[in-house]
């Protein structure tokens, strides 16, 4: 039986190790190692951090061929994949999601990847200014990593009223006040609509002046692969069932599912659970099993020493939430890394 997963990020990687156990397993993957990405903000402040966070796929995959491409198409009943056709008997899509900078520039980055952030190190490192665009998890993240391990001046827009808006309101005015103290200037209902010569003009006419600019606002699915099998929303995810079946024999999780819930490594790895039950039970002929969204703890850090626990409307703030990130980072990659 032969498997295909596309994407090597939280839900793939979790897929092929799991199925590799008891089927042809190919995972195609456009880098060739897993990373830890909510480890990423920190990879700012420490460089080194990136080894930290990635572990190649080839290492703690025991019998699964690895391919590193880019999918051109997919088909009834195979991929094509660098000029080369892959044939499966079931596909799993967990291509995950980005945010793409609309500036084309050297001083401007959109955080997906540490190795962005390594090939923007010395820009980075040269900068007295930095802007992060967006209030969100990841924009409130990466400002509080710079206020907190460099001298920085930071400043964080944001088109909202309040920074993580889809948490309750006193986490984003926990994590407002942080970012205050520790110096940075925040604005509030604006965005910023152009960029030139180190200069960003916002919607409602404000100049900003920045060295270098991270972008951390508009996921995009990579959803971008040409199949008459696959159905997207009006926001370009890909449309699944109950049981995260895009068909029969095609399964999607991950960032790139249009699933009405948070897109955090937690819910990802719960989609991978039902996919590989899913895809046994449908060989086996056994009932399949439902994917219930739910409430899951989130973890936010603030810096190397400070975070915030959230859990529904419960929330706990400090020192202890800061180490449960690095804590849970070290638990995942440790699963990963004994295998090799």
């Amino acid at each position: 039986m032969n498997i295909v997963i596309i994407g090597g990020g939280f839900c793939g990687s979790y897929c092929a190790r799991n199925l590799e156990k008891k089927f042809d397993v190919t995972l195609i993957d456009s880098k060739d190692y897993f990373e830890f990405t909510p480890g990423i903000p920190h990879v700012v402040c420490d460089i080194n951090h990136r080894d930290e966070i990635r572990v190649k796929h080839k290492d703690y995959l025991k019998k699964a061929n690895v391919i590193v491409g880019k999918v051109g198409s997919i088909e009834k009943n195979y991929v094509k994949v660098n000029k080369e056709n892959i044939n499966y008997d079931y596909l799993v899509l967990s291509s995950g999601s980005t945010y793409r900078s609309p500036f084309k520039s050297d001083i401007v980055t959109a955080v997906s990847r540490s190795e962005d952030l390594v090939n923007f190190h010395n820009e980075i490192e040269k900068a007295e200014h930095i802007l992060v665009i967006g209030g969100g998890l990841v924009g409130v993240e990466m400002a509080a990593e710079l206020l907190s391990c460099t001298n920085k001046k930071v400043t964080l827009i944001e088109q909202g009223s309040r920074l993580l808006k889809r948490n309750p309101e006193k986490v984003g005015d926990y994590a407002k006040e942080f970012l205050f103290k520790k110096g940075c200037e925040i604005i509030f209902d604006d965005k910023v609509v152009k960029f030139g010569k180190n200069k960003f003009l916002t919607e409602k006419g404000k100049k900003l002046t920045a060295d270098f600019a991270f972008i951390c606002t508009g996921i995009i699915p990579n959803s971008d692969i040409k199949s008459e099998n696959i159905k997207l929303d009006e926001k370009g995810f890909i449309i699944v069932d109950e049981f995260l079946r895009v068909s029969d024999n095609i399964f999607a999780g991950g960032d790139v599912a249009s699933l009405n819930e948070e897109r955090t490594a937690q819910n990802s790895r719960r989609h991978a659970q039902v996919i590989c039950k899913n895809i046994v039970n449908n060989i086996k002929g056994k009932t399949l099993v439902k994917y219930a969204s739910k409430k899951t703890p989130l973890v936010i850090s603030l810096g190397p020493r400070n975070g915030i626990f959230v859990h529904g409307n419960f929330s706990f703030y400090g020192f202890i939430p800061g180490m449960l990130k690095l804590i849970i980072e070290k638990i995942i990659m440790r699963e990963y890394k004994w295998q090799i």
